[in-house]
């Protein structure tokens, strides 16, 4: 009996063997199912990633370009600007000669009037006097209203500018 007795025990250890093996199986089925689950996860997110970077190397590529418009477009805009403070200076230069030149015209008038003979000068009071009659409307807006522009509403005229500026 002792041999039937070491016959069963070897086959309740390879009973108990076997039961550990089929334990170790389940365990590494449940193990490689979580492997490939956790595999696929990854592609998954190795994927999204990938798309991801593609998007941020297009938005990269898209924000140099914008940068280099941007830069273009300033040192345009300084050109402009440049060039426009330049204008006004040269408008500003301008219109102080004019102004210089007017005054100038205005004083050589002024002292033409005044060298004239008297007959002149009393024509010219004469005709002050009767556009002060006619009233300060018409002295405002450079005329006599008889359609013709005389020297003294040019004098006239140039001072009520120069009384605005």
């Amino acid at each position: 009996m002792t041999e039937y007795d070491d016959k069963l025990r070897e086959v309740e250890q390879y009973k108990a063997k076997f039961k550990e093996n089929k334990h170790l199986v389940n365990d590494a089925r449940k193990t490689s199912k979580a492997l490939v689950d956790a595999i696929r996860i990854k592609d998954q997110n190795f994927e999204s990633l990938k798309m991801r970077n593609g998007e941020n190397v297009r938005l990269k590529k898209q924000l140099e370009v914008t940068k280099k418009q941007l830069e273009t477009t300033i040192l345009e805009v300084s050109k402009v600007k440049g060039e426009l403070d330049s204008a006004l200076v040269e408008v500003s230069r301008l219109k102080r000669s004019i102004i210089t030149e007017r005054n100038a015209t205005v004083q050589e008038f002024l002292v033409d009037l005044s060298s004239d003979d008297d007959s002149d000068n009393e024509a010219s009071i004469g005709e002050q006097s009767q556009e002060s009659e006619d009233g300060l409307g018409d002295a405002e807006d450079g005329s006599d209203g008889d359609g013709v522009e005389t020297q003294s509403d040019i004098v006239r005229s140039s001072a009520l500018d120069e009384d605005d500026s």
